[in-house]
């Protein structure tokens, strides 16, 4: 496995930090297939149902329901408009609306055998700005609110008498308190185009005033609005009332609609233990096989051999760093370490410094450098309470961890020409080590050995 090998211990240590991934994927199995399981077995017992519904009256009766339905889905969208249109939130008889009359003119002295056509024409594309929502796509571009809000259309109205004269109405809401101004704008920069196009024709402003929204219409909108949905609600429900109980089942099941004297019957489908058993057997599978993959895939060290059989170090020893003890420690790393590690901190840091000082003293060394792929603060404070045990050897512990970004570490570890590589067991990253190892054979830089460090959470 990515040229490692794993000790069964550290296969289940693995195993269980990545548990919430098995975990996480068993539920999700679980709840996928459990979940798939209603919905087929409520879509077959919907279809079945409605077969049999249908089966039990004639076309009569059938389109008695579909009458019935039409006025349904007509009251619906009676509703709907009634809940998103600004129209309906304006109080006809308290709020106002912005008018501006517009006259249109020709110059020049065939005034009277043009009249009728150059301006009429205008007329009729100063509407059709407005009436065919050209006017919606300009005031997006001023602020995207105005589009969002479905039938906002209905605020702004135009008409025009056909005799040069132009009328510009807008209504003026709480919600929309620029859209008088911003609408005035956009027909005026629209009949500057107009006017630019013909050079005869001028168009001005010739009245602006307020009035109530009061008007007859909106007034007779919002109340057209209110009877339309009272309207079909009767007509819907005196058919429903009148029907059979077959034909009401139908009904239900295509309106969606549930009367509130009546409870919703059972479709006879409900929480499949069976498929989320199967589910969460398939998600452990699936958990296992991703958790395998990523351990594959991980650069991580594994295991204290790494050095020796991976990296082809010579082994100098293990410097634990003491953390908060795990429960389930002696049971998870107690053999897989106990070559390694001592009872404290201290006298493993002890062991590495004498094997390491050993060395030093034997080939003359004073001076030593650190390597580490990973610059963590455990391995630094590992280092430094290494560099103060090799003292008592009279050998010089050099960190230049950062030895591939940083120059001045880089001169260091030339310098000195000799070194040691110290990693976290568990977080270091063995790719990083062994672009580091042939960074030190490339340059002559002899690699005296390896010291692992470990934090004992486990």
């Amino acid at each position: 496995m990515n040229g490692r090998r794993i000790s069964v211990r550290s296969l289940g240590y693995y195993m269980l930090k990545k548990a919430w991934v098995i975990i996480i994927l068993m539920l999700l199995f679980g709840g996928l297939l459990a979940g798939y399981k209603y919905l087929s077995d409520k879509k077959e017992a919907d279809a079945l149902a409605d077969e049999e519904i249908e089966a039990g009256f004639d076309l009569i009766e059938r389109n008695k329901v579909e009458n019935a339905i039409l006025h349904y889905e007509t009251m619906e969208n009676y509703q709907r408009y009634l809940n998103t249109a600004p129209l309906m939130t304006v109080d006809a008889t308290k709020e106002n609306q912005t008018i501006v009359e517009y006259t249109l003119e020709l110059k020049g002295q065939d005034r009277l055998t043009s009249t009728g056509i150059i301006e009429n024409t205008n007329l009729q594309l100063l509407r059709a700005y407005i009436s065919e929502n050209i006017i919606m796509g300009d005031l997006d571009k001023i602020d995207q609110e105005y589009t969002k809000q479905p039938y906002l259309k209905e605020l702004i109205w135009c008409n025009n008498t056909g005799s040069g004269a132009f009328t510009l109405g807008v209504i003026e809401t709480k919600t929309f308190p620029n859209l008088s101004s911003d609408a005035r704008k956009l027909v005026e920069t629209y009949m500057d185009q107009l006017m630019k196009d013909e050079p005869r024709l001028n168009i001005r402003a010739v009245k602006e005033y307020t009035i109530q929204v009061y008007d007859g219409t909106t007034d007779a909108n919002q109340k057209n609005t209110y009877n339309g949905i009272a309207s079909s609600r009767n007509s819907f429900m005196n058919a429903y009332n009148g029907f059979t109980p077959a034909q009401q089942e139908y009904f239900r099941r295509r309106t969606g609609y549930q009367p509130e004297n009546e409870e919703e019957e059972s479709t006879g489908t409900g929480f499949s233990l069976k498929f989320f058993i199967v589910g969460l057997m398939g998600g452990c599978f699936a958990g296992i096989c991703l958790c395998f993959i990523m351990l594959y895939l991980s650069l991580k060290n594994a295991a204290p051999e790494d050095y020796s059989d991976n990296l082809g170090l010579r082994n100098l020893g293990l410097i634990s760093v003491n953390g908060k003890k795990h429960p389930y420690r002696d049971f998870l790393a107690k053999k897989e370490l106990k070559a390694y590690l001592f009872d404290s901190g201290e006298e493993s840091v002890a062991y590495a410094g004498v094997r390491l000082g050993t060395y030093c003293q034997k080939h003359e060394l004073k001076e030593v450098a650190v390597l580490c792929s990973e610059s963590r603060e455990i391995v630094e404070k590992a280092a430094e309470a290494l560099k103060k045990e090799l003292k008592k050897s009279d050998v010089e512990l050099h960190m230049t961890e950062k030895v591939g970004t940083d120059s001045e570490a880089l001169k260091r570890l030339i310098s000195t020409g000799n070194c040691i590589l110290m990693e976290e067991l568990y977080g270091g990253n063995r790719q990083k080590s062994s672009e580091l190892l042939q960074f030190c054979r490339e340059n002559e830089v002899d690699v005296i050995g390896g010291i692992g460090v470990v934090e004992l959470t486990l």
